[in-house]
């Protein structure tokens, strides 16, 4: 049936069913779909619910929206439960980005609302505080977002053009650590024991409890090629500057990073950043994600001053519990004197005691 000129059809729309399917079963269809989504993060992929639950045991939950036996959208889930915090149902922990993703050519707005809805329900039958998005872009759903966060992009085009498109603070300090003997080392999980090392006593400096090591390995495991490790070692072969770095597509993100305070000197971080550039950039890549901060954050101008801009994330929070306090991803300030307590523990206690704080913790 054709429609007249100017006429407009009221024809019936399609009933979108979601169905809530546990991890173990997502299957080939769901990572099909995430492979061609233009807006797909890594947080989508199934292998990521994978390595939470391998290295913490959250409960994994994939809501796939079905339509006529078509995936026209997905969500990732993990349930975090928390003795400490409360029980926070997100997606997607230790990631800046998850959240909702639905197919271009269906009605986003139906497909939205109806995996929010069914995230809703999973939240409450588990008895969560809050219900969190990581969303990189916006939904068409009556929902309040962030708007004090932003990641911090770096288009990636040929070594040569960044290189010349740095300030000349940051070309030379990264011939000073190369000058001092710095040099980067890409590798696997035979480089999880130096970057653990550099990377817990720098959570303890921060005073944040660190990963567990089962969380990298895991990671690597699960991923394969899209999870890489990067050293930076100085003359002795020491790592000082280390970092897990994930490959999504065209894109390079840095989500942990870190450097030995002692030495700082030797410029470490310049080094390790540059390396991430180069690599990105004779890899063919297009973007480096330096990861995300909040507006005008010490962090903010160390990345912008990289080149990186700033792009808005419109993470969405549902509280479920009335008076309940906001989950730590949403207001940490309340933890400061906790945060400065911890930088005072000598890192072996902060290993031990840290991993099991950081379960409770989805930022």
């Amino acid at each position: 049936m054709k429609a007249r000129p100017g006429v407009a059809l009221d024809l019936p729309r399609r009933e979108v069913v979601v169905e809530i399917v546990a991890a173990e079963r997502v299957g080939k269809a769901w990572d099909r779909f995430v492979e061609v989504h233009p807006g797909a993060t890594i947080g989508h992929v199934s292998a990521w619910g994978r390595v939470i639950h391998d290295a913490y045991g959250h409960e994994s939950i994939a809501l796939a929206a079905v339509d006529e036996g078509e995936v026209v959208g997905v969500l990732p889930l993990v349930f975090v439960r928390s003795r400490l915090f409360g029980d926070h149902l997100v997606s997607m922990p230790f990631l800046d980005y998850g959240g909702i993703l639905v197919d271009p050519e269906t009605s986003r707005s139906d497909v939205s609302g109806a995996l929010f809805e069914a995230a809703l329900g999973a939240a409450r039958a588990r008895g969560a505080r809050s219900l969190g998005l990581r969303q990189f872009d916006p939904l068409e759903l009556a929902e309040p977002v962030t708007d004090d966060r932003v990641t911090m992009l770096l288009p990636l085009s040929t070594a040569d053009t960044v290189w010349k498109s740095l300030p000349s603070e940051r070309r030379n300090r990264v011939r000073k650590g190369e000058k001092s003997g710095l040099s980067p080392v890409w590798g696997g999980a035979e480089l999880l024991d130096g970057f653990y090392e550099v990377f817990a006593a720098n959570m303890r400096d921060l005073g944040s409890p660190v990963h567990r090591p089962a969380f990298f390995r895991s990671m690597l495991a699960e991923l394969g090629d899209a999870a890489r490790v990067l050293q930076v070692r100085d003359g002795n072969g020491r790592p000082v500057g280390a970092a897990v770095c994930l490959f999504f597509r065209d894109t390079i993100a840095v989500p942990w990073v870190s450097s030995r305070r002692e030495a700082f000197a030797l410029c470490p971080n310049f080094v390790l950043y540059w390396e991430v550039i180069r690599f990105g950039c004779e890899g063919g890549y297009r973007t480096l994600d330096l990861g995300r901060s909040f507006k005008h954050a010490g962090t903010f101008e160390f990345k912008r001053q990289w080149g990186a801009h700033p792009h808005p994330l419109p993470w969405i929070f549902r509280d479920l519990v009335p008076g309940a306090p906001p989950s730590p991803d949403r207001d940490s300030t309340r933890f400061r004197h906790l945060a400065d307590l911890w930088t005072r523990l000598p890192v072996p206690v902060a290993n031990l005691v840290g991993p099991w704080l950081r379960r409770q913790l989805p930022n």
